[in-house]
């Protein structure tokens, strides 16, 4: 018989005088309830559901489209029809348009360099309606990001940027059905999947923010916490692609640091945490690579989420943090989380150090995740596992993992 399960998943049952026994043991603590993962995926959908509208608000694509209909209530159909073979424009799909009740007015599917030239803006909206990204047109070498922004193309390029969107809506209206609506439902699409793709980004940015912004307080109201080095990303760019993060800086904190507004000025500019420095000499790594050798000189790469350290070569606790709410997603985080613990157990082994204290914080762990974190904790090879819809909804929880965290970076009260 073929096993689909792993050992410790394996539900036991056992005829015992006509009852039947379960030996599975019970579910450890951090284990998520379903209605715990109901409210985490609630809630993490309402998060990206603001994302996403934040996104459009900056857009404004709104007034693209009544530029384009503007634009399309003065056009020429013959001139159109004349240029079609210089403009790369499929005759056929234009014939595709003219065939619709009521017609549809080239311009919404369609540009030419003059447009774009004038009003480049559009350049936005003629590349969602063509259903590319942003990556792709940098990957190609016709860049949009400038144009999209306001700069004006010169003549070349805009004749480039026509070209290339022409010839990919010809083959969608041509291959495709068109509406009235349509180039509207391709537009947005395409918007919508590169929101898609800055919001999976940002869900790994929000988990940091909702451990570190309440460790940060807690560290500073314990006397701890020296300084915290971060860059901002800024606002929401422009069709969803992410500009790369500025030049870090450093938030020095004293006694008179208002640090809950400096931390909530810091979030509206979406903050990415890179370092968090104690008065007492370690560090919080975030993100950060380390590598040791082992004597025949090999190298062995340590990169957790979370790294605490007093020399940035050691580590004091590692930590891997999982955002997310979607419940099939646990256990490929777990499995990544896993890989990363693995690596710093064997260069400890090889290296000849102890092995740290190890943590993994996650949204939700469901119960096949669950129980293999605790085997994990009873091997020894992980110290603690926390849940972090659990501690949102239990000031208690919230304390105690707050605590654990400043002494796993060796912070301790004031008073001791």
């Amino acid at each position: 018989m073929v096993r689909r399960h792993k050992r410790w998943r394996k539900k036991v049952a056992e005829q015992r005088g006509g009852y039947l026994v379960n030996t599975e043991p019970p579910l450890p603590p951090f284990a998520s309830t379903p209605d715990e993962i109901q409210r985490a995926v609630e809630r993490n959908s309402i998060k990206r559901g603001v994302f996403f509208i934040k996104n459009l608000v900056t857009l404004n694509f709104v007034a693209l489209i009544r530029r384009i209909e503007h634009i399309s209530s003065e056009y020429d159909k013959e001139e159109w029809h004349e240029a079609a073979s210089d403009l790369w424009i499929d005759v056929e799909a234009l014939e595709a348009l003219d065939a619709c009740e009521p017609p549809i007015p080239y311009p919404y599917y369609f540009c030419t360099p003059d447009i774009l030239v004038h009003y480049p803006e559009l350049v936005m909206y003629y590349r969602n309606v063509a259903m590319v990204s942003q990556k792709v047109m940098n990957d190609m070498g016709l860049s949009t990001i400038a144009y999209e922004a306001g700069q004006t193309p010169p003549a070349d390029i805009a004749t480039d940027l026509a070209h290339h969107f022409n010839r990919i809506v010809s083959a969608l209206v041509t291959t495709g059905e068109v509406t009235p609506e349509r180039h509207l439902e391709m537009a947005y699409t395409n918007l919508g999947t590169s929101f898609d793709g800055s919001w999976r980004n940002e869900v790994g940015r929000l988990a940091y923010v909702e451990v570190i912004t309440p460790l940060l307080l807690h560290l500073h109201k314990q006397g701890c916490l020296h300084s915290v080095v971060y860059t901002l990303k800024g606002p929401i760019p422009l069709g969803g692609e992410e500009i790369p993060p500025r030049t870090p800086q450093k938030l020095i904190v004293d006694t008179g640091t208002d640090l809950e507004a400096e931390l909530k000025h810091l979030e509206e500019q979406r903050v990415v945490y890179r370092e968090v420095r104690l008065r007492n000499g370690n560090r919080l790594l975030l993100n950060r690579q380390i590598t040791w050798y082992d004597v025949e000189g090999n190298a062995h790469r340590i990169g957790p989420d979370m790294l605490s350290s007093s020399d940035e070569t050691d580590i004091l606790w590692g930590g891997e943090l999982k955002g997310g709410a979607d419940p099939a997603g646990s256990d490929e985080h777990w499995k990544t989380a896993t890989r990363t613990f693995d690596r710093i157990l064997l260069a400890c082994e090889r290296t000849g150090r102890p092995k740290p204290p190890l943590s993994f914080i996650a949204t939700i762990l469901v119960e096949r995740v669950a129980r293999e974190a605790a085997e994990w904790i009873a091997e020894g090879k992980l110290t603690s596992v926390y849940n972090l819809t659990q501690i949102a909804e239990d000031p208690a929880k919230q304390q105690q993992f707050l605590d654990d965290l400043a002494a796993f970076l060796g912070c301790h009260a004031a008073s001791d």
